[in-house]
């Protein structure tokens, strides 16, 4: 049977209990379920999809309407092009400043290999090559870290879209009117920080090629195969900072940390308030963030 959230969020979790360790996502008013089973009042497993992927876990029922409601017609959605910022003037790993520009350093790796093996090769080629735990560009200064930056950097090079300034909503109204725009910071685009890169990925990503992911194997195979991969989080302090990084391929004595043969946590490349090449904290679950999202853009 169908149903639908009334309340304005609810979480999907992986287990009919409320702790910060079992969020799956966020469900908004209107969200269509089905109903699976019905477990220890108030908890209900449900099936859903979550931007564009099939997901199952636990809601409270009592936030649930048989339905599903009249959905209003969606917008048609129209392609929008990467933006980029491009200087003449040196953006690199070593220069504090520029960051919101690409990076324009001579002999930084791509991945362009055609096999899985190559291609992941690659990407440890990426994360030893822009040395996060020590180039200028990614180390915290103060309050200010920046996650983002190496995203976004790892990303570029790895030849998979990940905005460091985006379109605003004047500018994308003109594109999508079949204007043309020019790139004018703070005007035709602006800087997006780790909570606007969460809110992007599910908005925009789909479109330059990003699908969503809930499953932490499956996220850390497709790492191993040469996909670039992405853990995301939303500060519940729209004030306060987010997160974000990336999850890279396995090699050697770096290892996912597993328990019980399943990936408890990816293998992941960080900035931020530590800074370092290969670690595998769990860091999403933290009740810091509202909402966690994995990605994977093969």
């Amino acid at each position: 049977m169908k149903y639908v959230v009334r309340a304005s969020e609810l979480n999907l979790r992986s287990s009919p209990r409320v702790v910060s360790t079992n969020r799956i996502g966020l469900l908004p008013r209107g969200h269509e379920v089905e109903l699976l089973e019905k477990a220890a009042a108030p908890w209900w497993k449900i099936r859903t999809r979550l931007d564009g992927t099939p997901v199952e876990g636990y809601v409270s029922s009592a936030y649930l309407v048989a339905g599903p409601e009249k959905a209003p017609p969606e917008a048609v959605a129209k392609k929008l092009v990467e933006v980029h910022l491009q200087t003449s003037q040196p953006v690199t790993r070593g220069r504090d400043g520029g960051r919101a520009f690409a990076l324009n350093e001579a002999g930084a790796p791509r991945r362009d290999a055609r096999t899985p093996a190559a291609r992941a090769a690659q990407l440890l080629e990426i994360v030893h090559w822009l040395r996060v735990d020590r180039s200028a560009r990614y180390l915290r200064k103060g309050s200010s870290t920046f996650c983002n930056i190496y995203s976004y950097d790892y990303c570029f090079l790895a030849g998979a879209y990940l905005p460091r300034v985006w379109w605003t909503a004047t500018a994308i109204s003109a594109l999508n009117s079949g204007r043309s725009v020019a790139v004018v910071y703070d005007q035709t685009v602006r800087e997006l920080n780790a909570n606007s890169l969460h809110d992007w990925l599910p908005e925009f990503g789909p479109q330059f090629g990003w699908r969503r992911e809930f499953d932490l194997d499956a996220l850390q195979a497709a790492a191993n195969a040469g996909a670039v991969c992405l853990v995301s989080g939303k500060n519940a302090n729209s004030e306060s900072p987010g997160h974000i990084c990336p999850v890279v391929p396995e090699k050697g004595t770096r290892q996912a940390d597993r328990r019980n043969g399943r990936v408890h946590a990816p293998l992941q490349s960080n900035a931020g308030r530590e800074n370092f090449q290969f670690g595998t904290p769990r860091w999403w679950t933290s009740a810091t963030f509202r909402s966690t999202s994995f990605w994977i853009h093969d």
